[in-house]
């Protein structure tokens, strides 16, 4: 899980508008920031709102290093900075919810600069560790979060104003997520909002200058891919006589299957493409039903039912890393009330080891926002030519 989070770091951190190309003069720079907030935690379910007083503080501390143009990626997304940090809550009056603190990798970019006032955007993505999950036996019955390990993300935008040679100081407005991916239900989120105030210190600033000559790779191609994917997930029993077993009680279940997709790039950022899978869920396979105050489960079909999908896909290029974004549709999935849709969503990390071989971690979700199970795929390039 740790693994997946800090690649997943990429694929959010990269979904941003490159601005227009500079270069930079100078050596490489590296920076420090702190900062720190006083929010409040929005009541996304009845146990949050039942709360007199969800106010908040957090601290953070982040590494930065600012990208110099030595690679294409760094060009064409406008000479980031890029980094780790470490974030920590306090709940102030309800520290029944824990006490987490997460670290993240971190990606900073500029909009805009009119003298020594900037504007720019940040996302940050990682894991984070000590919250206090839903617990009937602890009494703790929030449902935002189901686990002690979840995902961290944070974004933001904000002004920073030059002080001198060394320091700037922000004021930003945050939006921070908790969850973790459905791997342990309820997973409803911990969502927050706060200003920041943050002071960044550089020990040598570096100076951009516009400059029109920068020139990168402008190869496109059209490349046919092959993997195989498996993930996990924890459901509960939807059905009648709920009020007989324990709330959220059910099973977990493997989901594991196979795909093919033609790609075709068309800029050197951007490639759109469709693909085809086979799924095998078996969440989808079993149903739940109560007896005798318990919970079973039973083969829903006489034989193992598979799914087929048709993806439509936007892919994002960064080096050899892709960000996969697709919306995908089970064609013959039969469904009753309690089944998920038929329509699902997907945002994936791809990154290619060769020009043949690549891996991928991605979140499969329904509605565009409830997660269903994290996926882990490998795969194979079997063709890719070059666009004439």
């Amino acid at each position: 899980m740790k693994n997946f989070y800090t690649c997943f770091l990429v694929l959010l951190s990269m979904l941003c508008w490159a601005q227009e190309t500079d270069s930079i003069k100078g050596n490489t720079s590296w920076a420090v920031s702190t900062g720190a907030e006083y929010g409040t935690v929005l009541p996304t379910n009845i146990h949050l709102e039942s709360y007199p007083n969800r106010g908040y503080t957090g601290y953070s501390f982040q590494f930065l290093k600012q990208a110099t143009g030595a690679k294409d990626w760094e060009k064409l997304y406008n000479y980031p900075q890029y980094g780790i940090g470490f974030f920590a809550f306090d709940f102030l009056e309800n520290k029944q919810m824990g006490s987490p603190f997460a670290v993240y990798g971190i990606y900073n970019a500029k909009i805009k600069q009119w003298g020594k006032l900037k504007w720019s955007h940040h996302i940050n993505f990682g894991i984070s560790f000590n919250s206090n999950p839903f617990d009937l036996e602890n009494r703790y019955y929030n449902t935002s979060v189901g686990s002690k390990t979840n995902m961290f993300i944070s974004v933001g935008t904000g002004l920073y104003y030059e002080m001198g040679k060394h320091f700037d100081l922000g004021l930003n407005l945050k939006f921070n997520h908790l969850s973790n991916g459905s791997l342990k239900i309820p997973n409803k989120g911990l969502n927050s909002v706060a200003p920041q105030l943050s002071l960044v210190y550089y020990p040598e600033r570096v100076t951009i200058k516009r400059d029109d000559s920068v020139t990168t790779n402008n190869k496109k191609y059209n490349t046919l891919e092959f993997s195989v994917f498996a993930g996990r997930k924890d459901a509960f029993y939807k059905g009648e006589r709920r009020d007989e077993i324990k709330l959220y009680d059910g099973f977990d279940y493997s989901i594991y299957g196979t795909e093919a997709f033609y790609l075709r790039q068309y800029s050197a950022k951007s490639a759109y493409g469709i693909g085809i899978g086979i799924t095998k869920d078996e969440e989808y396979n079993n149903t739940m039903y109560v007896s005798d105050s318990t919970l079973y489960q039973k083969k829903r079909f006489s034989h193992s039912q598979l799914l087929f999908s048709v993806i439509p896909t936007y892919r994002l290029m960064i080096g050899n890393l892709y960000v996969n974004v697709g919306a995908g549709y089970y064609a013959f999935k039969k469904t009753t009330k309690y089944d998920k849709t038929a329509f699902f969503q997907r945002i994936g990390l791809q990154y290619q080891f060769t020009d043949r071989l690549f891996a991928s971690f991605g979140i499969n979700a329904y509605d565009f926002h409830v997660a269903n199970y994290l996926e882990w795929k490998l795969g194979y390039t079997f063709s890719k030519k070059a666009r004439k």
